[in-house]
């Protein structure tokens, strides 16, 4: 978003994603901003439990299409660990394709280039309020989850609760990473402004297992950012508990938005 350890949870999809809200108002309120950007990845803070030494890598994100024709949404995350017991390099691909009541995705996971996962599936919502999950690969399987927002979906939602002043946004939310849904609970900050002098709301999104009811739970994962009202993430932080990760913009590319005529390119390879 690092899917369900570092690699392992939907941190690598919420970098860039009261009560659930899953028919997707927002998709079509919001203008999100086609783009790939580049962040420069660093150890924030680590507890001495935690046996993280050092962490340094890069995270490179691209976000292509339209809210007519589908978005894509393309991930590569390398980082080098330095731990009391050794180094080790992970190294992270992801896609998606997301519109609206469907999502595609796929991703593989390496470390110190020994192949660790590999997930390809596709998501559907039913007339039923509920989501059905295909995944493909050797252990081919589908599964029905309660209805849920996808990443884009979510990040979407996240940015118009904001534009109309409120302070929090709560949703179950899917992103691929596994076979269960998640309650995601976003704070809003006020708004400031980013570069360019665009709109921006600090934020912070906590992930916590759909069983997790009381609200005495520690979130497995937590992500704040400076989001603008265009979708773009600034000032990222991402706390896994025994210690963060920063990531910091270091490169911004506009990128053209895609017709309406047909779906973008990337889907003659949808994951």
């Amino acid at each position: 978003m690092f899917m369900r350890t570092v690699m392992a949870t939907g941190i690598f999809w919420t970098i860039f994603a009261a009560g659930a809200q899953a028919a997707g108002p927002a998709l079509g309120a919001v203008s999100l901003l086609p783009h790939r950007a580049v962040y420069d990845l660093s150890l924030e803070w680590a507890s001495a439990q935690s046996g993280v030494e050092g962490l340094h890598g890069r995270f490179v994100y691209s976000f292509t299409g339209s809210d007519c024709a589908g978005y894509v949404t393309e991930m590569r995350m390398v980082t080098d660990i330095a731990r009391e017991y050794g180094g080790v390099v992970t190294d992270q691909v992801s896609s998606s394709f997301e519109e609206k009541g469907a999502f595609a995705f796929s991703s593989t996971l390496f470390s110190d280039n020994a192949l660790q996962s590999e997930t390809v599936g596709e998501a559907q919502r039913t007339e039923k309020r509920a989501i059905s999950v295909t995944f493909g690969g050797d252990e081919a399987r589908a599964v029905e989850l309660q209805d849920a927002e996808f990443p884009t979906e979510y990040m979407a939602n996240v940015i118009l609760a904001a534009q109309n002043g409120r302070r929090a946004y709560e949703a179950v939310s899917f992103d691929g990473s596994g076979e269960e849904t998640m309650r995601a609970i976003t704070l809003i900050g006020g708004r400031e402004e980013t570069e360019g002098g665009r709109a921006g709301w600090p934020i912070t999104t906590a992930y916590f297992p759909m069983g997790a009811v009381s609200g005495d739970e520690t979130p497995d994962y937590t992500v704040s950012m400076l989001l603008s009202a265009e979708g773009v993430s600034r000032d990222i932080v991402m706390d896994f508990g025994d210690f963060k990760m920063a990531g910091e913009l270091t490169r911004l590319e506009p990128l053209e938005p895609a017709g309406c005529e047909a779906p973008p390119e990337a889907l003659s390879s949808k994951p």
